[in-house]
């Protein structure tokens, strides 16, 4: 799960800070099922593990990108410092202490894995991580939607830096490569220039992900199109699946 995120890493926190959707779902989290410990799989630079921090719960972060995990070393935790890991999801479950009660995977970040070998195996290793019927969160964005409509908008996003500058990023999908793949191109605007990317990414079906989540031992699946829990339809922004190790 390589990918270099040296242009966006610095700017990452202010581009997707967390959402009022994405904390009432961890309310929901929190309220339905106790958790204690979290780890959070390629947790970028920490908005979402440090709202868990906050509530006291004992958390673990896992980054390959060596860029986002100099960012998360130099975060300011509001509560105990979680436990740090610089690897990929192949590091478990033997990467973590102990096994955990909650695991977030977030953000597209299944879809940057090589191929679906590895995500079968990645959705096995996080599984193996999580202690008696504890719980596991995957979300990409709604990959059935992409591939039936050929295409995907993404919205600018704005923000104004403390400075008073402003940045803009701009994304989009290359589909050439359709079905095996997907290229995410990014540009970013700051103040000191333009910063281009790209990654390629597995297009992965709800049906396929929800498969490796059963092979693995998970029951009790639940599929939801955004944070707001509403159920997945065809039309959704995401796929977000939440399931209990059996």
């Amino acid at each position: 799960m390589a990918a270099d995120y040296r242009s966006l890493a610095g700017y990452y926190s202010l581009l997707f800070p967390l959402n009022d959707r994405q904390r009432e779902f961890f309310v929901h989290l929190r309220a339905t099922a106790s958790v204690e410990t979290v780890l959070d799989v390629g947790c970028g630079t920490g908005e979402h593990l440090a709202w868990f921090l906050e509530r006291r719960v004992r958390g673990y972060g896992l980054e390959p990108d060596e860029s986002m995990f100099r960012e998360l070393r130099r975060r300011k935790w509001p509560g105990p410092a979680p436990a740090l890991i610089q690897a990929g999801v192949e590091a478990l479950p033997t990467a973590v202490a102990e096994r955990v009660d909650l695991i977030i995977c977030l953000g597209n970040t299944l879809a940057h894995l090589p191929n679906r070998d590895a995500v079968r195996q990645a959705v096995g290793q996080m599984v193996g991580a999580l202690s008696p019927r504890g719980r596991l969160v995957l979300q990409t964005v709604n990959f059935d939607k992409i591939l039936t409509e050929g295409c995907a908008e993404f919205p600018v996003i704005e923000r104004s830096l403390p400075d008073g500058g402003r940045i803009a990023f701009f994304r989009d999908y290359d589909m050439a490569d359709l079905p095996a793949r997907i290229l995410f191109r990014t540009r970013l605007v700051t103040p000191e220039g333009e910063r281009s990317a790209a990654w390629p990414l597995l297009p992965l079906r709800g049906e396929e992900v929800v498969q490796y989540l059963r092979e693995a031992g998970v029951d009790d699946i639940r599929e939801f199109g955004d944070y707001n829990r509403i159920a997945y339809a065809p039309d959704s922004p995401a796929l977000i699946l939440l399931g209990q190790r059996r």
